[in-house]
Parts: structure tokens; C-alpha cells; sequence
């Protein structure tokens, strides 16, 4: 399915903030120069299609006072349903994916990231996962941060 020269140009400005309006599609509208509804309407479509995951904010859980991480977790092949969804469990797991990779020496094939209010909660969270899967959950806080978010071009 190939995405309408209208579609392309929603998706191109969503990939910026949104006004913080209580109607944040109609200021869009005005920007695409096109009707309030129909941007609203495309976007169900692209979400209904795939195309679109989700809206959401990238949430700053350092600025919050908060600490995150990301994980990871070497999983075999009969339990990986089973541990995924003892991890998403976890209010704080905000992406949790299956990941293969040809490099041999990095081990692990299940990540995710997870935010707690403080270190204590984060790693009290992390070794329950530890202990109800009775694997070992590798933590790889974020020391440095060189770039947040990117943009796509739509073709």
C-alpha cells in the first residue's frame, strides 16, 4: 500500500511537536492547509494500517527525577514469549523487543529499556526479573546522551 501525497505530508509534521492546544489538529490544519477532520481521519487510517504506531510525548525521566536503563537478557528460544511478557509486566518497560544479531559475542537477544523513580526501585525491578526467570538481566544505564529523536524523509 503506498501512501497518499496527503498522508506523506501529515506524517513529515508529525514527526515534530505538536502545538500544545487543547485542538492541536485543527493548528495543523492550518499549517498543512487541510480540513481539521481529515488529518484526524488519515490518522487513523495510518495507525489502523501500520504505518503509524502510536502519538506519544518522548518523556525526559531524567529531567523528572526518574532513572532508566536499558536492558538486556539472554533468552532461550522455548522461553522468549514466556520472559517478554513477564518483563512487560512492569509499568516501566517502555520498548521490549526480540533482537538477533550475527555477532556472536554480544549474547543477548531480548532488550528493553525501563524507568523506575529512583536507582533502588530500578534495580529492585530488575533482580525480581532476575529471580522469576532465573536469568541474568545485563543493565546498560545511559551515561551520555548525543542525540534524541529523528526525522524521516516520506517518500
Amino acid at each position: 500500500m503506498i501512501l497518499s501525497d496527503t498522508d506523506r505530508k501529515i506524517l513529515h509534521r508529525l514527526q515534530s511537536n505538536l502545538p500544545l492546544v487543547s485542538r492541536p489538529f485543527l493548528e495543523l490544519s492550518k499549517e498543512l492547509s487541510l480540513d481539521e477532520d481529515t488529518i484526524i481521519e488519515r490518522i487513523k487510517f495510518m495507525i489502523e494500517k501500520g504505518f503509524v504506531r502510536r502519538l506519544a510525548p518522548i518523556i525526559n525521566t531524567q529531567a523528572m527525577g526518574r532513572e532508566a536503563t536499558l536492558a538486556a537478557v539472554n533468552v532461550p528460544e522455548n522461553r522468549i514469549d514466556e520472559v517478554s511478557a513477564i518483563i512487560n509486566e512492569y509499568s516501566g518497560v517502555s520498548h521490549n523487543y526480540l533482537r538477533k544479531g550475527k555477532n556472536k559475542n554480544i549474547p543477548y537477544n531480548i532488550w528493553f529499556t525501563m524507568s523506575a523513580k529512583d536507582d533502588e526501585e530500578l534495580h529492585s525491578r530488575l533482580k525480581e526479573i532476575e529471580n522469576r526467570t532465573g536469568l541474568t538481566v545485563r543493565s546498560l544505564p545511559t551515561e551520555k546522551k548525543f542525540k534524541i529523536g529523528v526525522r524521516f524523509k516520506i517518500y
